[in-house]
This record gives C-alpha cells, structure tokens and sequence, in this order.
C-alpha cells in the first residue's frame, strides 16, 4: 500500500547541535519506527525548521544564524513572564521549549541534513532517503521579522486574513541583501517571484530535496474560513472568480519559473473541493493537469483538532477522485510539536479511530482498480518538549500497519460520483450555492453515521463500466452534465441503486431517491434503508454524539471502522442479507436487527450475516489447529437462523461448515448443508438455513 513513508519532526530533539548527538537522535528516529520504514520505495524526514522565514532571509552566509520553531505557543506573541499567571494559554504566550535552546545557523542545519541522509542510507539501503523543507503562512512557529516587521504587506489583516501569508502579494522594495537578490529586493516584485527564486538557492545550498507548502499556501488565502473572496457568508460573487484564479495560477507560474525543479508537497486548506472553489476560486481540477509537479493535499487535521470526522473524510475524497499523477497521501496527526498537545493521548485517548476511518477511504482509478494511500505522513514524530517518547511510537505503529494490510480491494458499498471537474469549471451563482451546500451537507452526513468513505470522478465513472459498481449504491449530487444523468439512469436501469441530493429546485422527476440538502443530514442515511442497508443509533443525550462509520471492501469481505463518541449509544445495524455478525464480537439481536455497544474504536471484519428474531449471536476467532483450514470461526447463539458467508476471496477456495452443535467438533466430516451463491449484487457467498446452537465455519488455505 505505503510505497513512501514521511517522518515530520522540528529541531527540537536535536538539544544539541555536536556531531554525536544529532547523529544519536536520527539513529533514535530510525530504531524507532524501521518497523514502519522497511522495504519502502521512498523514506523521508520533513524538518519544520521554522515557519519558513528562514528561507525567506537567507542570504547565502551559512554561518549566519535563523529563528527556529524553538518556543512551545505562538511564537510571535510576546514571552511568558514570572509575573503572568500559569494558567495563561499557549495562544496568548509563548516560552522557550528548553532553558537555552541551541543556536541554529545554515551550516548546522546543512550538518542535520547531511546525517539524516548518512544514517537513513545504512539504514534502509534499498530505499531513496530525503529531506524536505517546510514554508507556513502563519506566526505560530518561528519568530519572523520578515513577515511581520520588514514585510508586513505579504500578511495583510482583512476580514478574509488573520496576520497570514497571502502568496498573490507583492513585496514592498528592501535593500537587506537576499541569496536570491544581493541587492535587496525590487518594488512591487511578486512574491512567488521571490519565494521561488531564494527556494531554488536556499534548498540547494542545504542539500533538501524537496519544499512542503503548509496551511493552504497556493490554495487559499485562509485555509480555515468557510468565507473568502467569491462567499462572503451570505452572497456568492461568481464575478470574483476569474481575478481569484488568476492570482492563484499567477503565484504557481511565477514560483514554478523561479524554482521549476524541486517537488513540491502540500497541505491544501480544510476544506473540500466545492467549498474551495466556491468561496476562494481554488480550481484544484485545474491545478492538477498544469504540470506543476506537486502532490496532492491529504486529510484535513481537524478530526483530530475538533472531532469532524465529516470534513476529513468527505474533504478527502473530493481532492482524491481525480489526480495528477496516480498516488495520494494519508496523514496521520501524532505529536503537535507546537501546542503541547499529542492527539495520540489527549485527542484519541490511545485509540485508533483517525487511523482506521480515514485509511478506508479509497478511489476508483481510470481501470476500474479500487485505490488506497499510497503515502504516509505522521505529524510529528516528536512532542512540543523535543520528546520522542517510545510509547507514542509502539502504540499507534501496529494499527497504522494493519490499517495498511486492510486497505480496500473493491468498491465499497457507497461510492461517491463526485464532479470535481464541473465544480471547478463552474461560473454561475447557482452552481457555486449548489456545489457548497452539497458539499456541507455530505460532510454533516458522514458525521451522523453516514458511511461514505470511497469516490470516483464523474469523469472516470464515465469510462468504467457500470457493473463494477453493481454491489455499491451510487452517492451523487444533481448531475451537472446530460451525459452524467443518462449514464446514472442507465445504472438505475440495469437495477443498480442512486441516491441524488441538491437544492430541492434542481430536483427531477427522474429521481427516484432524491434528498434536499437543507434536510436533517440523518436523512440521506435513513434513505439508505429502501436498498436494505439499515443504520440506526440510539443516544441517551444530544451531546453523546453519533458514531463516524466507513465501511471498506475487502477479500469478498468488509471491514467495519467505528469511532463512538459515547459508549451508552447503541448502532443498530441491518443489511440485504441479515443483521451483520461482526468477527470477535456479540450481540443482540433485537427485531432482526443487530444491537452493538461499540467501544470508542472498531475495526472488525464482516464475513457473516444472520436472519432470526431474537436472541444473542456471537462470532469468535478460534484456533485452526489444522493443515486444511487457515482460519476457524466459532458461530453461536443461532435459533432456527438462515446464515450467509462471504468466503474470503481465494481463487478455487471453498468453504465447510461444521454443523455439529457443541464445542466438541471433528472438521474431518464436516456437514455440507449449505448452497453457494454467485450473485452480482453481492458476491460470492454460502447460504445455510435452519441453524440452531453454536457451528463453526471452516475458511482453507
């Protein structure tokens, strides 16, 4: 799946800057997490220096001295004193993160590089080890003299800005001599100009192979509003579009002609595609097919930060549906080496749940081919003390490897049609009103338990054919071409299923599930039960929250990832063929339906459905203790129940169940009373009737 792993980490582990040291702490890096890096394509270290500032002021003396991320809170804010009060928040002070933290120079930090880079290769032989660079557009790093003394017209304060770098600036003259201008800098020179041109020189000089353009620099003005230059919160200006664009391209073509070379990483904004584009004119369809040689941005942080499971994973797959090239990113928020904060403990409780919902998320790729990460990003490796802290490694390692060798082979059960290309081209109010609010609505979807998690453009939809998506209901906003509505309706036609959302005034006749996305988000998922996939939750309070559901398809079978915001809620689950029995779990059966109490983080296999009333079914993992069976499955609970297996998809396998009603069993004869099913709705599965007690189902090698 990963075919390239990248380590974030600040300078703050590096408490000394002498050879033995910083070598000492990469070599600690490595041992740390080479159970992640091994057989790897490409193994990075992304170093966030500074803010960026550092690349900014250089001016080719690698002797001179830089302000690093050395503080624990806002960097450019004023220091805590002895006379503050200690309860006095990181947003409003800031503090050395040590006593006397180490000087940085050029020299030093090329001294860093040149380790890492000697290390990793006597490490990992057989893979291509870098370094990359990190630019921000906020203050909350690094101190930055540039930004917000001698260059305070690059981050102006407006109502779409906070104190943030806008890349579409241009620079006010300066005669302090730059690597890139000796002579200072000219009136008026645009500030991709600038960036670009000192990024070609300062990269080069340090030895980094590539930049990493943080926070919605190139994208967006303010990566975290819902409001910007064309959305005002109230009106959309499609007027504004063009000149918006323009200088979102503008800034790309001037870097790109500055500093045309090094690969370029982004972060993107918060948002999702429609939302970009209708509130700051981002074309991200466009910026991906002009060659400008960046990747992707990956997931949104603020399911970690705020909960919103929502925006992470719907603004995901918008981004990911169409590509420029065909790998994407996961990014997995670990330490913030910044606020004080390690979401590992005081976001997630130790738990997995950002892990396994976003790592669901998958594509369909030009050849029908289901598409999972192919990268890995972990912000960071260390904590906001330049601690790296073994647990914080051991812990989350074994589920981020296991997300990987889970990762889905099929589409799943709902899949996106989403027009990331009609949204992006789009010049009309209505459009830009149609492709926001859509794009919202989805994203409260997800968070109330509606499990969406795999995408495919308009465009690719198009050249695939239809019955790859014959076990999946079609997700799809109003249809923004002919074309797209004749080939959904041609889906419909064979017997496949398509739910359509919109303002209530773009609806058609022609639809015959169709949610206005001013509704209840609950609905489009209580929808979901006219096609038999049932998901219900029971809260005791408002506040418990629902649970944040993907489900991913995966060796004929699924797998099941739930973040439960509240262990009183009850998730109440019916599908086509049964309630879902899930593997290593009991439950209620109540009415047909099956009643589970989640823990705070699931990710469990669905090989099983059951039809009976009532009772306590449960579905266990036993030894195989065979040379036949690779895997034995203890069903119990079972009164007068009709029972369907999904077989794990193995060329000629098949499958026995031992019918033999109590713990004591003898596989050598089991008893064949079952029938297999090839069905194009669902798989290749067997179905048995009429089971009472406890059986086993034996899966081969």
């Amino acid at each position: 799946m990963f075919k390239h792993i990248t380590l974030e980490v600040s300078l703050k582990p590096f408490k000394q800057t002498d050879d033995a040291y910083v070598t000492e702490v990469v070599r600690q890096i490595f041992d740390h997490w080479k159970p992640l890096l091994k057989n790897r394509k490409t193994i990075s270290l992304m170093l966030w220096t500074a803010d960026g500032s550092q690349i900014l002021d250089y001016a080719g003396n690698l002797d001179d001295s830089f302000e690093w991320a050395m503080y624990v809170g806002n960097a450019n804010l004023p220091l805590y004193t002895d006379s503050d009060r200690p309860d006095i928040n990181l947003y409003r002070r800031k503090r050395p993160y040590i006593e006397n933290p180490p000087k940085m120079t050029y020299r030093v930090l090329q001294k860093i590089i040149r380790i890492i880079k000697e290390e990793g290769r006597k490490y990992f032989p057989d893979s291509v080890i870098r370094v990359g660079e990190t630019f921000d557009i906020g203050g909350e790093f690094a101190y930055s003299d540039f930004k917000y003394h001698r260059h305070t017209e690059v981050c102006p304060e407006s109502q779409y800005t906070a104190n943030l770098v806008d890349c579409t600036a241009t620079l006010n003259a300066d005669t302090r001599p730059y690597a890139a201008y000796p002579n200072g800098i000219p009136q008026d020179t645009p500030f991709g100009t600038f960036f670009g041109k000192q990024c070609n020189i300062y990269l080069k000089d340090m030895d980094f192979d590539y930049v990493w353009l943080s926070n919605g620099v190139g994208f967006s003005v303010n990566p975290w509003e819902h409001t910007g230059k064309v959305y005002d919160g109230k009106n959309f200006y499609p007027e504004k579009l063009a000149i918006t664009k323009g200088k979102v391209f503008g800034f790309w073509k001037l870097f790109r002609e500055a500093c045309p070379d090094y690969p370029v990483e982004t972060r993107g904004t918060n948002h999702s595609v429609g939302i970009d584009y209708a509130t700051d004119g981002v074309a991200l369809y466009d910026l991906y097919n002009s060659n400008l040689n960046f990747t992707p941005p990956p997931n949104s942080p603020w399911a970690a930060l705020n909960g919103d499971f929502g925006i992470e994973i719907m603004g995901h797959m918008t981004r990911i549906c169409e590509l420029p090239e065909d790998e994407f990113m996961f990014r997995y928020y670990l330490h913030d080496p910044w606020w004080a904060n390690s979401p590992w403990y005081d976001r997630y409780g130790g738990q997995a749940h950002d892990i396994y919902l976003p790592m669901a998320i998958s594509r369909i790729d030009e050849n029908g081919k289901t598409r999972s990460a192919d990268i890995l990003n972990i912000l960071s490796i260390d904590n906001a003390f330049g601690g790296m802290p073994d647990a914080c490694v051991y812990e989350p390692l074994p589920h981020l490897l296991k997300a990987e060798k889970d990762s889905a082979d099929a589409p799943a059960p709902l899949v996106w049609v989403y027009p990331v290309r009609e949204f992006t081209s789009s010049s009309d109010a209505d459009t830009l009103y149609e492709m926001y609010w859509s794009d919202q609505y989805i994203r409260h979807a997800i968070n109330k338990g509606f499990p969406l998690n795999c995408v495919v453009s308009t465009d690719i939809f198009l050249k695939t054919d239809l019955s790859l998506y014959e076990k999946s209901v079609l997700i799809s906003p109003v249809p923004q071409s002919r074309e797209i509505a004749d080939r959904l309706a041609a889906f419909e036609a064979k017997g496949g299923h398509v739910i359509y959302y919109g303002s209530i005034e773009k609806k058609s006749d022609a639809f015959n599930h169709f949610v206005d996305f001013k509704s209840d988000p609950n609905t489009i998922r209580i929808m979901l039960e006219e096609f038999g996939f049932s998901i219900r939750f029971r809260t005791l309070a408002d506040y418990c929250g629902t649970n944040v559901i993907t489900i991913a398809a995966k060796d004929n079978g699924l797998l099941f990832n739930v973040h439960n915001p509240c262990l009183t809620n009850e998730t109440i689950l019916k599908f086509p063929l049964g309630a879902p029995i899930l593997t290593g779990t009991e439950t209620e059966i109540r009415d047909g339906y099956a009643v589970y109490h989640f823990g705070k983080c699931e990710h469990r296999e669905c090989r099983v459905y059951v039809q009976q009333e009532s009772g306590i079914v449960c579905l266990s993992e036993i030894a195989p203790v065979s040379t036949i069976y690779h895997r034995k499955l203890s069903l119990g609970g079972l009164k007068d129940a009709t029972v369907y297996i999904f077989p794990e998809n193995r060329q000629g396998t098949t499958l026995a169940v031992d019918l033999v009603p109590d713990e004591i069993h003898d596989t050598s004869d089991p008893d064949h009373r079952y029938t297999r099913i090839e069905d194009p709705r669902y798989g290749v599965y067997y179905k048995a009737e009429h089971l009472s007690g406890s059986h086993i189902i034996l899966l081969p090698k």
